[in-house]
């Protein structure tokens, strides 16, 4: 079985099982968060909005569903997944609070949680974790071949839009081939110094980032720690290409205190205003520990 070190890329992952013949989503259903996740100001046990989110990947089609319009075993209901999803939200709540603050949760922890009542499993072993009393899952996990669930906090970014965790398995037979972790704090906007011509260089331009830690495996919330650094690093830097920008950005995050072995970044820029007919010009830099070593960034002016 493999471990969460051994964790794949997310667009790896899916490649693994790109053409589904059949799938059913649930979207940014809205909770509230009090007793797990940190809010933009890194405090814990504070009221603040969550979404939750799931994707069932078929290994085949629905051939019943749609030879008799009638949902049988080959596909999941919408409706009762949505009701899984936040019925197990309101039972670890409840759990969290009866503890007392005894422990600060995590949004791993929500992940973790949702893993279990919605397969039945661990998401780091065949069988579901120590005192799990779930009863029957709704899933029949022999059917499907890749499964995720997504935790979003959309205010737990100073100056982005919200950060989210997914977790994703592609499965053979019930049983699990491959895993994807990634943590992703998204659109941060953030004045910055940066591109090639004369007017560029003379005042800073809003640069909107969206920072995605792949294999991300620790149990304690960091991404507020994310976000100031690579905020500080883009409001001191003053690079003319983007390209390089992200180059550092990649660097700041894996060689920080918080950075595991595992880890690699992708780095999504946007600039607004740089070409005027277009919404904005995008540039994308993935980096791990290894692939920085071989390739020196530039510097910082």
């Amino acid at each position: 079985m493999p471990h969460l070190q051994n964790l794949l890329p997310t667009p790896h992952l899916h490649a693994l099982f790109p053409s589904p013949p059949a799938a059913v989503h649930v979207r940014n259903l809205h909770t509230t968060l009090q007793h797990a996740g940190h809010d933009a100001w890194n405090r814990a046990h504070k009221a603040q909005p969550c979404t939750l989110s799931a994707s069932v990947l078929f290994s085949s089609p629905f051939a019943a569903a749609a030879r008799d319009d009638r949902l049988g075993e080959e596909t999941v209901h919408y409706g009762s997944l949505s009701k899984e999803l936040l019925g197990a939200v309101g039972v670890m709540e409840g759990v969290w609070k009866n503890e007392g603050g005894e422990r600060e949760r995590g949004v791993g922890d929500v992940v973790g949680g949702l893993w279990t009542a919605m397969t039945g499993l661990g998401f780091d072993m065949e069988e579901a974790p120590e005192g799990w009393k779930g009863e029957g899952v709704l899933i029949r996990m022999g059917r499907v071949r890749l499964f995720s669930v997504t935790v979003g906090l959309p205010k737990a970014s100073l100056l982005g839009e919200g950060v989210k965790l997914t977790a994703a398995a592609v499965f053979e037979g019930g049983r699990v081939k491959a895993r994807a972790r990634a943590l992703e704090v998204s659109r941060l906007r953030v004045p910055t110094l940066v591109g090639v011509n004369k007017n560029e260089r003379l005042a800073k331009q809003v640069v909107v980032v969206t920072v995605v830690v792949e294999g991300f495996t620790r149990g304690e919330d960091v991404y507020v720690e994310i976000e100031a650094d690579v905020v500080k690093a883009m409001e001191e830097s003053s690079f003319e290409t983007l390209e390089a920008l992200g180059a550092h950005l990649a660097q700041r995050v894996l060689t920080s205190k918080w950075h595991e072995g595992s880890w690699g970044v992708l780095i999504r820029m946007e600039k607004p205003t740089a070409v005027p007919m277009a919404d904005c010009p995008i540039v994308e830099v993935r980096a791990t520990r290894e692939s920085l070593t071989a390739q020196p960034t530039a510097g910082t002016s």
